[in-house]
């Protein structure tokens, strides 16, 4: 993402900077943890879409894609606890080197950082939409734990991936609204939910496919959370009782795959249709591209 390359460097350096003179024991493993490889996906989308609309980036901009990933991070360091994972960003991961007692304080840490960052904006609406953005994340994580070995509908897999995931592109990009005073506000949502959903269609589905080596791999499935490959199995022959063998069938049914990208492509030929608003520009290009590479890589 070269259009933002310097936005990206000081929005690293600002996270950083929270964490390295905080003088706690884990001063270091959290300083490592936040600036381990990370795609800045979510700040990226807010600083594109304020420069395709030619707005300068501000300091309340930079605040606020601060706050989105420290929330992403420590939702992250939560979600590794649950599923008890070794790997995160191709590194231990922190509920592993620290142990969970740890974790969680390091998570909740993080996110008095970004209650921090957010208590610096005069407009009340940040608070109003980080809060129930939040409520609802959890909410999901929730419901996704009382659901394992059930198999959902289409509409509950995808209300669930509202929550757990397309909620925080939401709260981001509608909260860059509040600051820059975006008129579009109901494109900005529809973009935000069509690609958030297929941004974690797309993760379910590497999980299967055991592209990404950076995290553990076939966990989902394994510990009884059925994704939409899953799903779309369900259709074509009667599910196994056993977890592997769900895989294996997904597997051995290739169709499953080429359907599962059709879906991604479909949320993001709706995330980006609903951009027309924004004139043509290497910055509306960019998230274009961003957006496309999730059923083209």
């Amino acid at each position: 993402m070269s259009t933002i390359k310097n936005e990206i460097f000081q929005l690293n350096k600002i996270i950083s900077e929270e964490f390295t003179n905080c003088a706690l024991p884990i001063s270091e493993d959290l300083v490592n943890f936040i600036n381990s490889k990370s795609k800045r996906i979510r700040a990226s989308l807010i600083f594109l879409m304020a420069k395709s609309l030619n707005y300068n980036i501000s300091y309340e901009i930079f605040n606020l894609a601060c706050c989105v990933e420290l929330i992403h991070n420590a939702t992250l360091i939560h979600d590794d606890i649950i599923d008890n994972a070794e790997l995160r960003r191709g590194k231990i991961s922190l509920n592993k080197k620290l142990g969970n007692n740890l974790s969680v304080l390091t998570g909740d840490l993080i996110l008095s950082a970004a209650m921090k960052k957010l208590s610096l904006f005069s407009n009340n609406n940040l608070l109003k939409i980080f809060s129930s953005a939040m409520n609802n994340m959890v909410k999901g994580e929730i419901n996704q734990y009382f659901s394992k070995n059930r198999l959902p509908s289409f509409d509950e897999y995808i209300n669930k991936t509202n929550a757990k995931t397309a909620e925080l592109f939401n709260a981001g990009l509608l909260s860059l609204c509040e600051i820059v005073n975006i008129k579009e506000k109901k494109e900005i949502q529809d973009f935000a939910y069509n690609f958030g959903i297929a941004f974690q269609l797309k993760d379910d589905l590497t999980n299967i496919e055991k592209n990404d080596t950076s995290k553990p791999q076939l966990n989902d499935i394994l510990n009884g959370i059925y994704t939409l490959p899953v799903i779309y199995l369900d259709q074509i022959i009667p599910l196994p009782n056993n977890n592997i063998d769900i895989l294996k069938e997904i597997k051995d049914h290739p169709q499953i795959i080429q359907k599962t990208r059709k879906t991604i492509k479909d949320y993001i030929d709706k995330a980006i249709n609903s951009l027309y608003f924004i004139p043509d520009n290497s910055y509306k290009e960019e998230i274009i591209n961003i957006s496309k590479s999730l059923y083209l890589s």
